[in-house]
């Protein structure tokens, strides 16, 4: 079992990330995904720019192992995933249904309460968008416009937080998300 599997190619900013945090991870190529010889995961983090095939070839794969996807999710599993860095996006692959808008700029986010919105590690953050939550999903920050920033939904045992910050997710986030994980399939 390891920590974490950050879905595309490597990059030495996440591995100083995941060193400061002493958690165990895998880069995971998308390719890779569906295989049998995985090991398990208590969170899967899938990076800025995932839809945009300047940056990632991630999103065919993703396309394909949705019900990988549902899988982990239903088995406690906690996915993080950023913006897609595309003028706009269906998260099909998502067993919720959430909606993307690119348009960069820093927004001022007031605190909340909810657990997740330890995610940012500022209240002006970077976006490359915003977030149109469906059924399943919460707001969790809002930009001064009342658009999503973060939002998170429950399904099964797991969870899933997106998010439009173009920021590295914080320490603090990566321990509170492994600490209320399970390790589950993908």
């Amino acid at each position: 079992m390891l920590d974490i599997a950050l879905i595309g190619d490597k990059t030495f900013l996440f591995e100083k990330l995941f060193a400061e945090a002493g958690v165990t991870y895998q880069f995971l190529q998308p390719g890779a995904l569906g295989s049998p010889f995985l090991p398990t995961y208590r969170m899967v983090i899938i990076p800025t720019g995932f839809a945009n095939p300047q940056y990632s070839a991630a999103l065919p794969a993703l396309q394909r192992h949705k019900p990988g996807i549902e899988k982990f999710l239903k088995g406690g599993g906690v996915l993080t995933v950023f913006g897609p860095l595309v003028a706009e996006h269906d998260y099909d692959w998502l067993p919720l249904e959430l909606k993307y808008v690119c348009q960069y700029g820093p927004q001022r986010v007031a605190p909340s309460d909810e657990d997740c919105s330890c995610l940012l590690s500022t209240s002006t953050p970077e976006c490359d968008g915003y977030l149109i939550p469906g059924k399943g999903f919460d707001a969790v920050m809002e930009d001064s416009q009342g658009r999503a920033i973060l939002v998170a939904g429950s399904y099964g045992e797991g969870l899933i937080v997106a998010t439009s910050a173009h920021e590295f997710p914080a320490d603090g986030y990566i321990r509170w998300a492994l600490s209320r994980s399970k390790p589950s399939r993908l």
